[in-house]
């Protein structure tokens, strides 16, 4: 394969993702470049799919988009450690080994808009270290979707609580809006000198999170970007698992098995 020299990679973590990670994978093949500068950066970017041990179909799915002929290379790795930071931290040292300047990562159940890594990489290209994107709710789950949406309109008071509620923090944790891995982007001398995600399980630890912290320790707020334009579909399949009261204990609470659920999303 040729991939290997490509500047921009995309990682995917997926764990018995079988039911939407064609969708992803569709959705990212269908990408699309309208400028010069998006095109020579960006065409010919390939996309990283770490199987985190899936029990299902996920990695044969992924070969067989790979027989198809996608336009843009998919490569399959593996990381059989349970955890995305595991994951996705192996995914990213081997984009990084093979070539990779720029990496954006989304989930195995996403579904990026056509121009979602043209909109998450130009912060990069214009000096950012670590970029945020928007996350929108996936259409074919219900009504509790269309709920999260109309909430999410209001994005923009929710970074000035944000902003408020951490003004006072030492620098590596204040924040306006939060770097979340369906929708984000950094490149590589950064990711190396921070430390990157931390090889843990997503019931431990909040690897976006730490990972953000990481590089604003080093760059300050003026190295991380929200990227308003890079929406992505998100799956509310924990939402309705847990129910709202306990979906925001779960994003809240340090044990995180206090909810007394478990959804195995890796």
């Amino acid at each position: 394969m040729t991939s290997d020299q490509s500047p921009v990679a995309v990682i995917v973590a997926a764990f018995d993702e079988e039911k939407y990670i064609l969708d992803t994978l569709r959705a990212l093949d269908a990408q699309r470049f309208d400028s010069v500068l998006q095109r020579r950066v960006l065409d010919g970017f390939r996309v990283i799919v770490v199987d985190n041990n899936s029990t299902d179909r996920t990695a044969d799915i992924v070969r067989e988009h790979i027989d198809s002929g996608p336009r843009f290379p998919v490569e399959l790795i593996s990381e059989k450690e349970k955890g995305t930071g595991f994951a996705v931290d192996t995914a990213t040292r081997y984009a990084i080994a093979t070539g990779a300047v720029f990496i954006a990562r989304t989930d195995a159940d996403t579904l990026p808009e056509p121009d979602w890594l043209a909109e998450i990489i130009r912060p990069l290209c214009a000096g950012k270290r670590l970029v945020g994107g928007r996350l929108r709710a996936r259409t074919d789950e219900g009504v509790v979707n269309t709920v999260f949406n109309v909430i999410g309109n209001g994005w923009r008071l929710g970074h000035l609580v944000e902003w408020y509620r951490t003004r006072n923090e030492p620098d590596a944790n204040r924040r306006s809006f939060a770097v979340c891995g369906p929708s984000m982007a950094f490149d590589a001398e950064i990711y190396e000198r921070s430390g990157g995600f931390p090889r843990a399980a997503i019931d431990d630890l909040d690897e976006d999170l730490t990972f953000e912290r990481r590089v604003r320790a080093l760059v300050g707020a003026g190295g991380i970007a929200l990227a308003p334009e890079a929406v992505v579909r998100i799956s509310l399949r924990r939402l309705h698992h847990f129910g709202v009261r306990g979906f925001v204990a779960w994003y809240g609470e340090k044990n995180r098995d206090t909810t007394g659920k478990t959804v195995d999303i890796r």
